[in-house]
């Protein structure tokens, strides 16, 4: 009869329950992706709130901004990889140096021909060259507080190594401050042709800017090197007080750790802008020097401080 079920066929309970089944499994789908979807918002507000904080805080827009410049570096580099952009990448990375002297006289590259990624990098290099305009105020109360003499307990060659570097410093910001305004038309041509035996491009003041610079992050390895000469001395002399049975400080082994382990940080940054500042120091520039090279450099030079901050968010 109609009405019959056939042999083997499901009953009419087994399909209500293997139909509850389904509905089941599709609500707890559709759950599930609601779940993520809204997990996906929390992450992305977080964030947002996160990066709030770091741009609010102190050095937290420069660090910020640096960061993104090199990875972007690094992104724009592998773009260029094709021998039909090898010359696009040269002229980049002269044109964001922002030394002229790099840059080929016929070096013009026409809107729209910029890879997106190198034309974001350059747009954000040239915010960060217009923030270090007032880079010289930080800079000047350093240099206050070191002509003030070394502090209590402060070895004095290593004051002598923090002035000149200061000295160095703000000689390079106040050259390319000088070079940037120029090139802007805040500062006459004049003005740059009197400082400048005549010339009144701003060529030269930036290479002088730049071997300052190198001349800052040089004081760093002397600063480095006088360093572990004093630690060496200290650790000397506690051991010497150790074999004659005399008390020393505890817990001795875990400070000689963070002490090694900042002063290796300290020569790695200082190791990864050295190349950099050598480059843009020199006419010729470092040889396959290029926009790869430059993100890595200043990834390593600045990516601790970065993440240091980036984690304080978590806490502040």
């Amino acid at each position: 009869m109609a009405d019959e079920a056939e042999p083997g066929a499901p009953t009419i309970k087994a399909v209500e329950e293997a139909a509850d089944r389904v509905r089941a499994k599709a609500v707890a789908a559709s759950s599930a992706a609601s779940h993520d979807a809204l997990s996906t918002v929390r992450q992305i507000d977080q964030t947002v709130l996160r990066l709030n904080k770091l741009l609010a805080s102190p050095g937290g827009l420069s660090a910020f901004l640096s960061a993104l410049n090199y990875k972007l570096y690094i992104l724009a580099y592998l773009q260029t990889k094709s021998s039909s952009l090898a010359s696009l990448s040269r002229q980049l990375v002269a044109l964001l140096s922002n030394n002229p002297a790099k840059a080929p006289a016929a070096a013009i590259i026409a809107p729209g021909a910029v890879p997106p990624v190198a034309a974001l990098a350059g747009l954000i290099s040239r915010a960060r060259t217009t923030l270090r305009l007032f880079g010289l105020f930080p800079l000047y109360a350093w240099l206050r507080t070191l002509l003030a003499g070394p502090k209590a307990g402060t070895d004095a060659v290593l004051h002598r190594i923090a002035l000149t570097q200061c000295l160095s410093y703000i000689t390079y910001q106040a050259l390319e401050n000088i070079s940037v305004l120029a090139d802007n038309g805040v500062i006459p041509t004049s003005f740059i042709a009197r400082i400048n035996r005549g010339n009144p491009t701003t060529a030269r003041i930036y290479l002088w800017a730049y071997r300052a610079w190198l001349g800052g992050v040089s004081c760093d390895f002397v600063r480095l090197a006088r360093e572990a000469q004093l630690e060496s001395r200290r650790r000397s002399i506690r051991r010497k007080m150790q074999d004659e049975g005399k008390a020393v400080a505890e817990y001795q082994d875990e400070e000689d750790r963070r002490v090694d382990s900042k002063w290796w940080v300290d020569f790695m940054i200082a190791s990864a802008w050295l190349p950099m500042a050598a480059h843009f120091s020199s006419e010729t520039g470092v040889p396959g020097w290029n926009l790869g090279w430059m993100g890595v450099c200043g990834l390593v030079a600045g990516g601790s401080r970065a993440k240091g901050l980036w984690d304080a968010t978590l806490t502040s």
